[in-house]
């Protein structure tokens, strides 16, 4: 049973940002694709320096608008086998961001952040599994991986999930 509770919120955000790296390739033939990527992109970098605000995040999620933004893009894929690689993908995305709002200590945040609990793990997992064939070997390895680790870097886990 994977619990992150006892994780620091680096660990959390390292976890499921190295899980979406393996997600992430295989969304390379959605036209979607490089918002995807950039928005995970942007997540590491909050991870690694804390500076990327929950409102630069959140526009990678949501711009406004009824063409851009991860929300919208996800349910325009039409491809049906990718609806759970697209859920992982806003999923990580969303909970980075709920932690980048709370660490600036912002007193609203957009509803669809607000409504992140912690049943978003066992969802995100689920959807997980359903994409990758060794997904519970992976999602064992990398969880021991960050465990093991005070503050994860960027390079660590990219480094772990490459060999693994």
């Amino acid at each position: 049973m994977i619990t992150i509770e006892t994780m620091s919120i680096d660990q959390q955000v390292a976890f499921y940002l190295g899980l979406s790296e393996n997600i992430i390739p295989l969304l390379k033939e959605s036209e979607y694709f490089e918002d995807a990527r950039k928005a995970i992109d942007l997540c590491w970098e909050w991870l690694e320096n804390k500076e990327v605000t929950g409102d630069e995040i959140y526009y990678t999620l949501d711009d406004g608008t009824e063409f851009a933004g991860l929300f919208m893009q996800m349910q325009m894929d039409e491809v049906p086998e990718n609806e759970d690689k697209w859920e992982c993908i806003v999923s990580a995305v969303s909970f980075v961001d709920k932690q980048a709002y709370i660490q600036n200590k912002e007193p609203y945040l957009p509803a669809p952040i607000e409504n992140i609990d912690d049943t978003l793990l066992q969802y995100f997992l689920d959807c997980y599994n359903n994409v990758m064939v060794d997904g519970e070997e992976r999602i064992k390895s990398l969880y021991e991986f960050v465990i093991s680790k005070d503050s994860p870097s960027k390079s660590d886990i990219l480094s772990f999930v490459a060999k693994n």
